[in-house]
């Protein structure tokens, strides 16, 4: 081989070398641009699906959150669950994350506030009217129940008690209402008999005359507790009542447990249904957190009043279907041991007559009276008005009208004893 050839072999196996180089460059460089453009676009895909999961999140926000925090606060619930979470909880620690998180946590903030404030508005409203006409309707009751006193025409007293009936039921109303405000019920300042203190409830409610009552009962009540249970013995046995058919009985027992009392309250209405049976027992277990501003349209003030007097003076109230005694709901107020205390001695102070208390069904309510002046002590043990010595009129020369017979004025009787009261609360002790 000449020399030559030899040359021109050497070049041609170093162009041949250098050729190989480029090639391998040039592939090399299309790798890493593809590699490139292959991290440029699944950049681009993540942006985009940053971007599309922003957008999602601040419809859900505006779709969604929002409008279920609203409704969860106008429906009365108030969890801080409310207002749900984001639709993505990997964006949390997104800046836009945050910021979702933000306004519902302000838009919660700011319906805490707009909510206290109504709810105190509302209260106040409230407090200051049932205030007033607690006042006028006190007054109203005395002028009847002095009028009453007054008048030996036995036509005119039958026509004046259910005036006095209706004020009494006036009255409850407002005092379940003021107990909600937070103001007191009233309070008597000696203990009474178990069996007058239901008495008293009963004379509070349009169909006492259904409600079957014990005769006697040897159980005495605290004075702190006396117009408190009376109250809401009262809430209980209307309730029964206006739930039931009216020509049924509501039957009321009482039973000694071991740490206290429980008064049954039987009806024979149709029982409730499951959602209302949990609204009326989330009611009466409120532990005294009801809201005037979420009672509904029309508001329940009834079962709402007997769930605050049972977180303030310690009762509760069971309900039950399925072993009422008539067939449809039965109310335990449970009495705690605490609130009832020993019998009076019999020497000092005499204990009620039986036959005075026989009636059942009872024939008589016993609206709160109040104190009007001077109070002795009647046949049951209760506080009673003096009654003041009247001139004996002269004869008439026209024809007398004729007495009632004998059952109505027996009734009279009876109505007469059962309106004796317990207690009319001042309403300067309402306020705390």
């Amino acid at each position: 081989m000449t020399l030559i050839q030899q040359l021109l072999g050497g070049s041609l196996l170093a162009a041949l070398v250098v050729a190989v180089a480029v090639a391998v460059r040039k592939s090399r460089a299309a790798a890493r641009s593809a590699t490139a453009a292959a991290e440029t676009r699944e950049q681009l895909d993540l942006a985009q699906r940053a971007v599309t999961a922003r957008d999602e999140e601040a419809r859900h926000l505006a779709e969604v959150r929002l409008p279920g925090l609203l409704l969860a606060w106008q429906s009365g619930s108030r969890s801080p669950e409310d207002g749900g979470n984001l639709l993505h909880p990997g964006s949390a620690v997104t800046p836009s994350g945050v910021a979702f998180q933000s306004v519902i946590k302000q838009a919660r903030t700011m319906l805490e506030e707009a909510d206290t404030r109504a709810e105190g508005a509302a209260r106040n409203a409230v407090q200051a009217t049932t205030r007033s006409l607690q006042i006028l309707g006190y007054e109203f009751q005395v002028n009847v129940s002095n009028l009453i006193k007054s008048v030996d025409d036995q036509e005119l007293l039958a026509r004046l008690m259910p005036v006095d009936h209706l004020a009494s039921q006036l009255l409850r109303r407002l005092q379940v209402v003021a107990v909600l405000t937070g103001m007191w019920p009233g309070r008597s300042r000696e203990a009474a008999p178990l069996l007058s203190v239901a008495r008293s409830g009963l004379g509070r409610i349009k169909d006492y005359e259904r409600v079957q009552v014990p005769a006697s009962l040897p159980y005495y009540v605290d004075g702190t507790a006396v117009e408190p249970l009376a109250l809401l013995l009262a809430e209980l046995m209307d309730n029964a009542a206006r739930h039931s058919a009216p020509q049924t009985p509501v039957q009321v027992l009482v039973r000694e447990v071991h740490n206290g009392l429980t008064i049954e309250i039987h009806d024979a209405g149709a029982g409730m249904t499951p959602e209302a049976q949990l609204r009326a027992e989330q009611l009466l277990n409120s532990e005294g957190n009801v809201r005037l501003t979420d009672l509904g349209t029309p508001a329940g003030f009834g079962l709402a009043g007997a769930g605050a007097l049972c977180h303030r003076y310690g009762f509760r109230v069971l309900l039950d279907q399925q072993l009422s005694q008539g067939g449809g709901c039965r109310a335990v107020v449970v009495v705690p041991r605490n609130l009832l205390v020993a019998a009076p001695d019999p020497l000092t102070q005499p204990a009620p007559p039986v036959s005075e208390f026989a009636t059942a069904p009872a024939t008589a309510p016993q609206p709160p009276l109040g104190d009007n002046g001077p109070v002795d002590r009647g046949p049951d043990g209760l506080p009673q008005r003096r009654r003041t010595p009247r001139t004996p009129r002269t004869p008439q020369t026209s024809p007398a009208p004729q007495p009632p017979g004998p059952s109505a004025g027996a009734a009279m009787a009876d109505f007469a004893r059962g309106t004796q009261p317990i207690h009319r609360p001042d309403p300067e002790e309402h306020t705390q």
